[in-house]
């Protein structure tokens, strides 16, 4: 007895394969993207990674003199742009990978539809 694989089984091992890279690969762009922005008065930067979760803050020197109520407010703009920033790509991210998984989900249907498994 053989235990050769049947053609259309290992295309379709390929194209699964290929879905786990689409995901490993936007996971791995979310773990190391930063986004960057300032409020208004470029006083205040902040750094978002691709999660959204605050990883730098810049406060120029003296801003503090104009208390803790400009200074939030600031920090919030700044923050609410960088944010933004991030959101957008993320959801452009999606986009691509549902397209792609979409794709590929496809080729996967034609493939193993006329799949006949051996005997």
């Amino acid at each position: 007895m053989t235990t050769e694989t049947d053609p259309q089984v290992t295309e379709a091992l390929q194209q699964m394969q290929q879905m786990i890279s689409v995901i490993e690969d936007n996971k791995h762009r979310t773990k190391t993207q930063s986004f960057t922005a300032t409020d208004e008065t470029e006083t205040v930067t902040v750094v978002v990674n691709g999660d959204r979760w605050l990883t730098g803050l810049r406060i120029e020197h003296g801003l503090l003199r104009l208390g803790a109520a400009t200074v939030q407010q600031r920090i919030q703009e700044a923050l609410g742009k960088a944010q933004g920033l991030a959101f957008e790509v993320a959801e452009d991210q999606t986009q691509q990978i549902e397209q792609a998984l979409g794709a590929l989900v496809g080729v996967l249907e034609q493939q193993l539809g006329d799949f006949q498994p051996p005997e």
